[in-house]
């Protein structure tokens, strides 16, 4: 009689151990709580919560496992002591020690949040997952392979001026290099370089009119100042020079061609670039004017309110030292204590073109690359890039 009444003991606890599932331990299995509609059992290992025992490391069918390391199936994972709650599964992916459980996909290197958050479709490294995601894994502080992608960040920069920005001496061969991450808004319609008006294009000179076929100090400067910037990073050009004119023709107040510049810097805005700063080589048409420096001011005023660019850099080059219009750098000289944050670039060492036997104001090709060069040295240090 005793020996029979040990059978039915021995068949109702296996039976019990057998039929009941459980919500995994978060402790992984050590000290858990007693079964709930069922007797609790420890055979040589953990107590599981919800009637689930950890039987000397084995996996538990239709239930939890609490064990430090193994993946229950159908169930929650409890592994290492991370923390499971809610229900949530792995399903068909991978759960890493001390990171979050994974839904058709890996995680690596994050925390499972409460209340049961699954990275659905893509993995989330580095960071902690928050929230549900939903065709990709959101980390926080770090872009989830698989989720979304960071757009490409744009440097916008204005080209004003007249003939000295816009260029005088043709662009060799060497100067037409391009590169894509540098990009300039059409000024005019060229069959010569397939660009049309207000289109962007890849940039190459010439970066303004077509006719001249000339290169500019904005060639150069952009070439200069691109490895600056991250790879990946692409630098706008807004060029709006014109030959021949006196600083009143850019004005808002008087001037016909203000509207024209701020349409041209709204379509860099429009691309998402952000305006960082304006090159500006213009007073030969204006030589030794006293008032110019304050002209300037205005229109630098107008532009960076109308545009909302703040007090971004305005760099203003020197006129050539051996021209006809040298006696102009006095006014270039008192732009940083007229218009805020204005530098001034030196045209020390530069000469004018030989060619330029009609006006001799023009520089020659060599001192059009060194021009450029210093603009972007004096941008560099002013953005400290």
């Amino acid at each position: 009689m005793l020996r029979r009444t040990r059978w039915v003991l021995v068949a109702v606890s296996a039976a019990a151990w057998l039929g009941c599932s459980s919500e995994s331990n978060p402790d992984g299995g050590s000290g858990g709580k007693p079964a709930v509609g069922g007797a609790t059992s420890s055979l040589g290992g953990a107590v599981g919560s919800g009637g689930t025992t950890s039987l000397g490391g084995s996996t538990s069918l239709g239930g939890s496992t609490s064990l430090g390391g193994s993946t229950s199936l159908g169930g929650s994972t409890s592994l290492g002591g991370s923390v499971s709650k809610g229900g949530t599964t792995s399903l068909g992916g991978s759960t890493s020690p001390g990171g979050s459980t994974g839904l058709a996909g890996s995680s690596s290197g994050g925390v499972t949040s409460a209340g049961g958050s699954t990275a659905a479709g893509g993995s989330s490294a580095g960071g902690a997952s928050a929230g549900a995601g939903t065709g990709g894994g959101t980390s926080a502080g770090a872009t989830g392979s698989g989720g979304s992608s960071s757009t490409t960040t744009k440097h916008a920069f204005l080209l004003l001026g007249q003939s000295n920005m816009e260029g005088y001496p043709k662009a060799q061969a060497a100067d037409k290099a391009e590169n894509p991450r540098i990009r300039v808004l059409g000024y005019d319609s060229c069959a010569a370089t397939g660009r049309q008006t207000d289109q962007w294009d890849v940039a190459a000179p010439p970066l303004h009119g077509c006719g001249q076929g000339a290169i500019g100090p904005g060639d150069y400067f952009s070439k200069t100042i691109l490895p600056k910037y991250p790879e990946g990073h692409e630098i706008l050009l807004v060029p709006c020079a014109i030959n021949g004119q006196k600083i009143e023709v850019f004005m808002k107040q008087g001037g016909d061609r203000y509207t024209w510049i701020i349409n041209r810097a709204k379509k860099a805005q429009a691309e998402g670039a952000k305006i960082e700063g304006i090159l500006f080589h213009q007073g030969e048409s204006n030589a030794g004017d006293p008032q110019w420096p304050g002209k300037v001011n205005t229109l630098i005023t107008d532009i960076r309110t109308e545009l909302a660019i703040g007090n971004v850099p305005f760099l203003a080059g020197e006129l050539a030292p051996m021209g006809n219009s040298k006696q102009h750098n006095e006014q270039v000289a008192k732009i940083p204590m007229v218009v805020t944050n204005g530098h001034v670039v030196s045209a020390q060492g530069l000469t004018v073109d030989p060619s330029d036997t009609q006006w001799n104001v023009h520089f020659s090709h060599d001192s059009v690359v060194e021009q450029g060069k210093r603009y972007a040295a004096k941008m560099i240090d002013v953005l400290k890039l």
